[in-house]
């Protein structure tokens, strides 16, 4: 028959086993969890900068759009100077394109204000 002593040795043994075995328990599930989370914070950082570069692309595209728009509306000047010169009327076809100009100019600065605002916030 066991002492007393090693009754009780035996026992604290047991228990600090189970707590060294409980503890790596909790720094393997902790370090689970933190290597987890800086994934998700990566993917949403790279996310973030997908969308910083859509909106840099989407702005630059309506630019080039306006510059070309604002070219066309040049051309189109020449050719009323050059109707009223010559006493003939602008095509339909021309003067649909004008107005279809105008409204596009309006369509661009109304996106492209909003795009700079949304470029201003900070997504993360």
């Amino acid at each position: 028959m066991k002492t007393t002593l090693e009754r009780v040795f035996s026992t604290l043994n047991k228990v600090e086993l189970k707590s060294e075995k409980i503890e790596l328990g909790l720094v393997d599930d902790f370090e689970a969890e933190f290597t987890k989370a800086n994934k998700l914070v990566t993917s949403a950082y790279n996310e973030q900068f997908k969308i910083e570069s859509a909106i840099q692309e989407m702005l630059n595209k309506y630019d080039a759009a306006g510059k070309s728009y604002l070219k066309a509306n040049a051309r189109y000047q020449e050719i009323e100077q050059a109707s009223k010169d010559l006493g003939v009327e602008v095509s339909g076809k021309i003067k649909a394109s004008k107005k279809a100009i105008s409204e596009a100019f309006k369509e661009i600065d109304s996106a492209s204000r909003e795009l700079l605002k949304a470029k201003k916030m900070k997504f993360v």
